[in-house]
């Protein structure tokens, strides 16, 4: 018997089963795909890794006759093994952690019975409480040919890119590698099924990123919505009921990301759920009273973010050693797609309750000095002057962001910015410039 049993060795579930077993509990965490989870082995961590390259790519070409000599070039393949290299030994380093610390690790796919047991392996685990933290999944498409689209697992896991590339959804899964294809020498091409608007971020601000990504010379095409893809015998067609055709190497999803559930059998211990995930209380409780679920299979408005997930766990771990009482409360949570240029966002931009400015970055010094192309800010206050919301577009926006999150969380004002002396010439020293 087990104090808590945790259903995924992701980036939460690790550090819940760290804090837990710390505290003295006896802990055993299952896992079904790389310890880890998605992030440092599919996802963030990798793609950041091959991104510094074309980031470095893209900085040289800036300053091309301003002291740098020769045009740079990416290499896939030499890209993708800086990547494997540097992200590949981490599966190893979760698990030895885990062990060394006395978790018990399970290897396997975990479902509930109608006991309320888990099942791994046709082998019964009982614990006192249970924790679901299974991740989300790339979301498919129910069309003709579905089983040749790739996810961006495939597309990381490819040892030489095609001639042309066409990615399904305007997601950050598909802008962000999108560039790095692109920036290897592929021709790409970035599928909407509506118009070519990013989710979730300012539409003014997102504009000027979708139109840095085609001043590089990635293909946009709007409202469009494939129905079928065809092998061909060097690559695939795809096409809509409308007559629209497209011959390409690789079609890959970027439509977003749903809730993990499969094979968790939470019919039988009667775990409520929706078309978006696990539905949990305040308290990150389930319908059953033993179980609890935190990071991306949640239907939550919070964001489905690796750092969301940890917040989470750390909150977790408080409340089931009774060092918490209170409901969870979230601070505010910036979203990034990173590129060379960056996209990012944190709080409100809109609003009837609050003051709007943008402000054109692009002659600040800041910018002038690693010669970027555009910078662009979008700023939000209250009545008391105080900052609520960000949106921006540059090479730095990712440093910006970050500083305006720590802004708005403390509720600092413009005059109490005025007052701090911060590091210059750097992304900080412009902040009380922004009110």
């Amino acid at each position: 018997m087990f104090d808590l049993l945790i259903i995924g060795a992701g980036p939460g579930g690790i550090a819940l089963a760290h804090h837990l077993n710390q505290a003295g509990k006896k802990v055993a965490i299952v896992e079904n795909d790389k310890w880890g989870g998605t992030c440092p082995n599919y996802g963030c961590d990798p793609t950041k890794m091959m991104m510094a390259v074309v980031e470095a790519k893209k900085h040289a070409e800036w300053l091309q006759g301003q002291g740098i000599v020769g045009e740079p070039s990416v290499k896939w393949e030499e890209m993708r093994a800086r990547k494997l290299n540097l992200t590949d030994p981490y599966e190893k380093e979760m698990l030895k952690g885990l062990e060394k610390a006395g978790v018990t690790t399970i290897y396997g796919t975990a479902s509930f019975n109608r006991n309320g047991d888990v099942v791994i392996n046709e082998k019964t685990y009982q614990a006192k409480q249970y924790v679901i933290a299974t991740g989300s999944r790339p979301k498919n498409l129910a069309i003709k040919g579905s089983e040749f689209l790739k996810t961006s697992n495939d597309f990381l896991a490819l040892p030489h890119l095609p001639s042309h590339m066409t990615f399904l959804g305007m997601g950050p899964v598909s802008l962000e590698l999108a560039q790095l294809a692109h920036a290897a020498g592929t021709e790409v091409t970035i599928i909407s099924r509506h118009e070519a608007k990013i989710g979730h971020f300012d539409q003014e601000i997102g504009d000027v990123f979708i139109a840095s990504l085609k001043s590089e010379g990635i293909e946009f095409i709007e409202n469009v919505s494939i129905n079928q893809v065809v092998q061909k015998d060097e690559g695939y067609q795809i096409t809509d009921s409308k007559g629209f055709e497209l011959e390409t190497g690789l079609v890959v999803l970027g439509i977003g990301r749903g809730a993990n559930l499969k094979d968790l059998a939470l019919e039988n211990v009667e775990v409520a759920v929706n078309a978006h995930g696990i539905e949990v209380d305040e308290f990150l409780r389930t319908t059953h009273p033993k179980i609890y679920a935190l990071g991306d299979v949640l239907s939550k408005t919070e964001g489905h973010l690796t750092p969301v997930s940890s917040f989470e766990s750390a909150y977790l771990a408080r409340l089931l050693t009774g060092k918490e009482e209170k409901a969870i409360t979230y601070p505010v949570i910036p979203s990034l797609i990173f590129g060379p240029t960056k996209l990012a966002q944190v709080g409100r931009v809109s609003g009837e309750d609050i003051k709007v400015k943008m402000l054109d970055l692009t002659s600040w010094y800041t910018y002038k000095r690693i010669n970027a192309p555009f910078a662009k800010i979008k700023i939000a206050v209250n009545d008391r002057n105080e900052l609520v919301g960000a949106s921006t577009v540059s090479p730095l926006a990712d440093e910006v962001i970050n500083l305006l999150t720590v802004m708005i969380q403390q509720k600092i004002s413009q005059a109490q910015a005025e007052r701090m002396i911060l590091g210059y010439p750097t992304v900080a020293s412009d902040l009380e410039y922004y009110y």
